[in-house]
């Protein structure tokens, strides 16, 4: 009887210890990204000659943040990896608020 109860808690942490290594080797990638902490989006249709890095860079004020928001449109779009996109799609893109590029007053 104790045997069995020594292997049930040796598999129930080592379950637990898997989730934990999995989470940690996961989580520092996206701490410093707030676009993939975001709650607001903006919807946009992709026109013909749009890539995501175009797209990204018109939802940005600093040129620093344009990699960020294109590592988090392709992320909340379920895109493939190299951000591949076709004309007509429909993507969220998320927005930060402080980092929204100034428009000008007309």
């Amino acid at each position: 009887m104790m045997r069995k109860r020594k292997k049930k808690t040796g598999k129930r942490l080592a379950r637990l210890l898997l989730i934990v290594l999995v989470a940690a080797m996961v989580s520092p990638f996206h701490l410093g990204n707030g676009y993939l902490r975001s709650n607001d989006f903006a919807t946009v249709q992709v026109a013909r000659k749009d890539n995501v890095w175009t797209i990204a860079s018109r939802y940005t004020a600093k040129s620093e943040d344009v990699d960020e928001l294109v590592e988090a449109i392709i992320e909340v779009n379920g895109l493939p990896a190299d951000g591949s996109l076709r004309a007509g799609q429909s993507l969220r893109v998320p927005i930060l608020k402080d980092r929204l590029p100034k428009l000008a007053e007309k």
